[in-house]
C-alpha cells in the first residue's frame, strides 16, 4: 500500500513538474516537487523508504527533465532521502517547525550535492546564484509544510471514518 502512495505521490510531483515547465519554464526551478516527495516519506517512513523514493524520484527527474548525466538526481535524491529518513529517525520531527527545517536543509543538500557530484564528474552545470538557492529553499520549505500538514490532516480525517 505504501509504495502505491508513493508512485501516486511522484506521479504528481511528475505532473506539477511538467505543467510548470510548460507554463511558465521561468519559475520552474523554483519548487522541487519531486524533493517534497523524498522528504515526506524520509520524515514518515525512515530511512529506507526515503532512499528507495529518492532514487525512484531522482530517476523520472533525471529522465523526463534532463540533464548532464542520467543519474546524478538519481544519487542526490538518494543520499537526501537516507539522509531525512535517519534524522527523522534519531530526532523528533513533527510539527511544523521542525518540517520546515528539514525541508530547508534538504534543498541545501541536494543543491550541494549536486554541485559537488558535477565537480568530481568535470560536468559543466547551470549553477544557482546564493539568493537563487535560499529562494528555492524558502519556496520548497513553505510549500512542504503546507503540503505535509494537508496530507497529515486528510490521514487523520480517514482514520477517523474507520
Amino acid at each position: 500500500m505504501r509504495a502505491l502512495v508513493a508512485a501516486g505521490a511522484l506521479l504528481g510531483a511528475l505532473l506539477w513538474q511538467t505543467a510548470v515547465s510548460r507554463i511558465s519554464p521561468g519559475y520552474a526551478w523554483l519548487l522541487d516537487p519531486f524533493l517534497l516527495v523524498v522528504v515526506y516519506f524520509g520524515l514518515t517512513g525512515g530511512e529506507l523508504q526515503g532512499t528507495l523514493v529518492g532514487a525512484a524520484a531522482g530517476w523520472i527527474q533525471d529522465i523526463q527533465f534532463g540533464g548532464p548525466i542520467v543519474g546524478f538526481g538519481g544519487l542526490t535524491k538518494l543520499l537526501v532521502g537516507f539522509a531525512v529518513g535517519l534524522a527523522s529517525e534519531r530526532f523528533v520531527l513533527v510539527g511544523s517547525a521542525p518540517r520546515l527545517i528539514a525541508v530547508f536543509g534538504a534543498t541545501l543538500l541536494d543543491a550541494l550535492l549536486l554541485e559537488r557530484l558535477a565537480a568530481l564528474f568535470q560536468v559543466p552545470i547551470a549553477e544557482l546564484s546564493f539568493a537563487g538557492l535560499v529562494a528555492r529553499a524558502n519556496a520548497n520549505a513553505i510549500a512542504g509544510v503546507l503540503l505535509f500538514e494537508g496530507v497529515e490532516r486528510r490521514r487523520r480525517i480517514l482514520a477517523r471514518r474507520r
